[in-house]
């Protein structure tokens, strides 16, 4: 097997943990709507995506918080918001 196909097998990998540990977020924030006073709290979603850069590394911070951003913007979504 070549360097490209091993990486890619690696990724391949990767992305199915990712996915599942997404869709475990999205089954915990869903229910979360009726407990929530309005949709959006600001601070927590600065701090979500400060824990994300900071976990990620200098290098990667930018791109973990665009991706964080958009998993709490489908996280919203599920909850019935916009």
């Amino acid at each position: 097997m070549d360097k490209l196909s091993a990486a890619r097998l690696k990724i391949d990998s990767l992305d199915r943990r990712l996915a599942a540990l997404l869709a475990r977020r999205f089954e915990l924030a869903v229910p979360l709507r009726g407990l929530k006073k309005k949709l959006t709290d600001r601070a927590r979603e600065k701090r979500v995506l400060a824990n994300a850069a900071a976990a990620a590394g200098k290098l990667y911070a930018p791109s973990a918080r665009a991706v964080f951003t958009e998993i709490i913007r489908q996280s919203k979504k599920l909850q019935g918001g916009k």
